[in-house]
């Protein structure tokens, strides 16, 4: 018996939060890791505060030391990751590191010449090494966690082409899978309508324009990953097989059995497709006098089972060329496998004393009936 469906939006627009502005949160970062430095300077400066603390404005040159070191940074950053921080690759990081503590001896400069703007003197200049470990040891911490935010932005903005790309082609394939409605359907009917009108039978024919009416403006106004009602599934292969019994002069028997209470429950729409037209295809076309076809829907604890079954020739045995039965079963267990993983299934048996049985089973769920979109990602 036979499949179609396709289109995974969700997750594609989402709030993407910082990820969607690496500046802001790399130029905050900037901003606190520098007024962390001069609060981390100003405490040490507190815990052994000098003699002349009241003949030198200490806390402005801590300012204007420590907005040196916050300028000459920024500068890098502008450079080497954009105005807006948000190029990175692992040679741009590395720069951030070696470039930050390249720029040593410009803010060694700058320990030496704010005092002697604000006051008048130089303080006697240290090597360089000990500057480093007194003061400069900011410069390379503050590159590394510059190389860090951009690698983390990097990435993330990969991850999130990954997942787009994974729903994407998600998308394209349940399309792929949903527009795979046997064709011939279309064009058997239209020749079923043309011989009815030559018949003059033409409240048939009308009845059967009809039903196909119906039945297409369900099929085509349904996304292909959107879920149904099952009620409105059923009443949709409900007009699909009323219209093959006016194709086969109502040698075709069809029943419904639908356990009550499932009427809201959730299954993607036209997954029953592809399987009734393999049934039509198999088990009623090739007799003369016809068939039957019985559908039902059950409860099995948190599962909806549902099963399509015929009284046709039944499955070739395993092995015989024959068994390839078309893309539908294919198709229908691809669609479930994409929608639910490892949640739903389906399979295909012969029944006593001959015939085919079709089960298919999927979560129960029975919330937001309606025009709703499978999940992305399962």
């Amino acid at each position: 018996m036979s499949g179609p469906e396709g289109e995974a939006s969700g997750g594609l627009s989402g709030p993407k939060g910082l990820l969607a502005h690496p500046g802001w949160t790399r130029w905050g970062a900037h901003a606190a890791f520098w007024l962390m430095y001069l609060a981390f300077r100003t405490a040490a400066a507190a815990a052994d505060p000098p003699d002349d603390a009241s003949d030198f404005p200490y806390l402005l040159n801590r300012l204007a030391v420590v907005a040196s070191y916050a300028v000459l940074t920024g500068a890098l950053l502008a450079v080497v990751a954009g105005p807006r921080a948000s190029r990175s690759n692992w040679a741009r990081n590395l720069t951030l590191v070696l470039g930050a503590l390249a720029l040593a001896p410009l803010t060694q400069y700058s320990e030496q010449v704010w005092p002697r703007w604000l006051a008048g003197f130089s303080p006697e200049p240290y090597p360089f090494i000990i500057y480093l470990f007194q003061f400069g040891w900011a410069l390379p911490l503050w590159g590394l966690t510059q190389a860090l935010l951009g690698y983390h932005h990097e990435t993330m903005a990969q991850q999130r082409a990954v997942a787009r790309a994974q729903a994407l082609a998600y998308d394209a394939q349940l399309k792929m899978l949903h527009y795979q409605i046997n064709p011939h359907f279309l064009f058997n009917t239209l020749n079923a309508i043309s011989t009815l009108v030559l018949e003059k039978r033409n409240q048939q024919a009308e009845s059967m324009i009809l039903k196909l009416a119906g039945f297409l403006r369900y099929s085509l106004d349904r996304q292909p990953t959107e879920m149904a009602a099952l009620t409105a599934e059923m009443e949709a292969q409900r007009k699909y097989l009323e219209i093959e019994q006016t194709r086969f002069d109502d040698k075709l028997k069809v029943t419904f059995n639908i356990e009550p209470g499932l009427e809201n429950a959730r299954l993607p729409s036209l997954i029953l497709q592809p399987i009734l037209e393999n049934a039509i295809k198999y088990a009623i076309t090739p007799r003369t006098d016809g068939g039957s076809i019985d559908v039902s829907a059950t409860r099995d604890g948190d599962l909806l089972r549902i099963r399509i079954e015929d009284d046709g020739p039944g499955l070739p045995p395993e092995g015989d060329p024959r068994r390839r039965r078309g893309v539908g079963l294919a198709n229908a267990r691809e669609r479930l496998e994409l929608i639910y993983g490892g949640r739903a299934g389906l399979t295909a048996r012969n029944r006593e004393p001959h015939g085919c049985r079709v089960e298919v089973w999927l979560p129960l769920e029975e919330e937001r009936v309606g025009r709703t979109p499978a999940p992305a990602f399962s």
